[in-house]
């Protein structure tokens, strides 16, 4: 073999060796760009389980309110003891309204 022929042979197979290295470099890019993308997604998706989170807490104070707020109105419902003797005597509970005037005579 002459040394035309090996010096080919021997550039032939740097030439596919740095070709398989651009390959690998695109290849390389790419992921990069694929975990850059993800990490992006990762952070967005903790910060929106962080507002979740928030949110969650804020309806569950909210609904712990209503509860109250719930309880309170049955309990007003319901009346306190002794009350219901004042509402049959006076006919409005522990309220009453004044009566109104009747018509003025002309």
């Amino acid at each position: 073999m002459s040394t035309g022929a090996l010096l080919t042979l021997v550039a032939l197979a740097l030439a596919l060796i740095i070709a398989g290295l651009f390959r690998l470099v695109a290849v390389l890019d790419s992921a990069e760009l694929t975990l850059r993308r993800l990490v992006a997604g990762v952070r967005a998706a903790r910060r929106a389980v962080e507002a979740a989170g928030e949110l969650a807490a804020a309806v569950e104070h909210d609904a712990t309110r209503g509860q109250a707020a719930l309880d309170r109105l049955e309990a007003l419902k319901r009346g306190r003891p002794g009350s219901a003797a004042l509402a049959d005597q006076n006919g409005a509970g522990p309220v009453s309204l004044p009566l109104r005037p009747g018509p003025s005579p002309l």
